[in-house]
């Protein structure tokens, strides 16, 4: 009898591990407190999910290509992050689950996450990712420079033109360097959208060249070379674009939330002086969003224990996120708790914002990326003009963004 007992209850414990599903999830290691974040949420997930458990495995290095060659093998996680800017390559490769069937299975409220941020996980009407969570660009100025030259502060409601006259004003008074700028096609998109020109046209050519993009390329490059009130990160002995604002080597910079983590831990004295708006705008108003998803591996053999995973993230492990670690919340539920108003330039720009992912027609970005950045820093330091960046961008641009 004690033995028929036994071997029932190693029976039951048998079955009983037998029925949890494990599942893998992956993304690139994030900062010590990103990383101590995700961690307390997928214990919290296993604590109240007792038939799924699920592990975190980040990959270091290239994760994008680690990621394709994984799949190569048969050994691609079952979520992973998704980054927009490469996004539409995994979707063309049908490496991603399409999650509509779910999302209106389940009566999930993808209406509760902002529309910019569902649209760029967005391929051919389907949706393949939930929005993690996001960060805009937006204007940060040094209140104390401001002050110390007499000049009224950046606004939300500031155009172009507005923009520019503080900055000459801070120039005329003193100021070296009113502003920090850097040569890279992400940063200049904004100015695109807001004079109204496109990135690319209908049929997925590059729109630099048409007239209203050209005006906002050429206001871009003014504010270096015809006003002299900006110049890049590397001129001003800094690095980047947060540590150039950091330092006080510039009094504004158009950069996202991260800078704002970045200074509280390298420059804590300057975070008092800090004041965020929207970015000045011409016709309309327009930001980028940078943006990764909690995306299904489309080969995973647990599609519905994957998606339940996909909805404790972007719900619960979302809200843990924001507490945690400062990020801004893709759902407008979520990001209507937040409540630090130093975001609030940030969350604004969302409605609006213009997701960093061109579409091209291999859906193929990177080597397009690389060559009009080069051009770009040419047209910085004035070894070519505008009009014959161009004109090679034009020649050129389609076998960029070949197969």
């Amino acid at each position: 009898m004690k033995k028929l007992v036994s071997f029932l209850m190693v029976l039951a414990l048998t079955v009983s591990v037998l029925a949890v599903v494990n599942i893998r999830i992956s993304g690139w290691p994030g900062n010590p407190i990103e990383e101590s974040v995700i961690k307390s949420i997928v214990e919290e997930f296993n604590r109240t999910h007792p038939d799924i458990h699920v592990e975190w495995a980040p990959i270091p290095g290239d994760f994008r290509q680690m990621l394709i060659t994984q799949f190569s093998a048969g050994t691609a996680p079952d979520i992973f992050y998704v980054d927009t800017f490469w996004f539409e390559e995994l979707a063309r490769q049908n490496m991603l689950l399409p999650l509509d069937l779910y999302i209106k299975k389940d009566k999930f409220d993808i209406d509760d996450f902002y529309p910019s941020l569902v649209n760029a996980f967005t391929y051919k009407g389907r949706i393949y990712g939930i929005p993690k969570d996001f960060s805009t660009l937006a204007l940060y100025y040094n209140k104390e420079i401001f002050d110390k030259y007499g000049v009224e502060y950046p606004t939300s409601d500031d155009t172009w033109f507005d923009f520019l006259d503080k900055a000459l004003q801070l120039k005329r008074k003193g100021m070296k360097t009113p502003l920090v700028l850097a040569p890279d096609f992400n940063r200049i998109i904004p100015f695109i959208v807001a004079a109204n020109g496109r990135i690319v046209t209908k049929d997925l050519n590059t729109g630099l060249a048409e007239p209203n993009s050209k005006f906002a390329l050429q206001f871009y490059f003014d504010l270096v070379n015809k006003y002299k009130v900006a110049q890049e990160p590397a001129n001003l002995g800094a690095g980047w674009i947060g540590e150039a604002f950091g330092k006080e080597a510039v009094a504004m910079a158009m950069t996202g939330p991260w800078t704002l983590g970045y200074i509280r831990g390298q420059y804590p004295n300057v975070v008092a002086k800090i004041g965020i708006v929207e970015l000045p705008h011409l016709i309309k108003k327009a930001t980028m969003v940078y943006t990764v998803s909690w995306s299904i591996n489309r080969n995973t053999k647990n599609k519905r224990a994957a998606w339940e995973v996909v909805k404790f993230l972007t719900k619960e492990g979302q809200k843990m996120f924001v507490e945690g670690a400062g990020v801004l919340a893709s759902r407008k539920s979520i990001a209507a708790q937040d409540t630090d108003p130093i975001k609030e330039a940030f969350y604004a720009g969302a409605k609006y914002a213009i997701p960093w992912r061109v579409p091209t027609p291999s859906g193929i970005f990177s080597k397009a990326n690389d060559q009009i950045n080069s051009k770009l820093k040419d047209l910085f330091y004035e070894r070519i003009t505008l009009d014959e960046a161009l004109n090679e961008i034009i020649e050129n641009y389609m076998s960029w963004v070949s197969e």
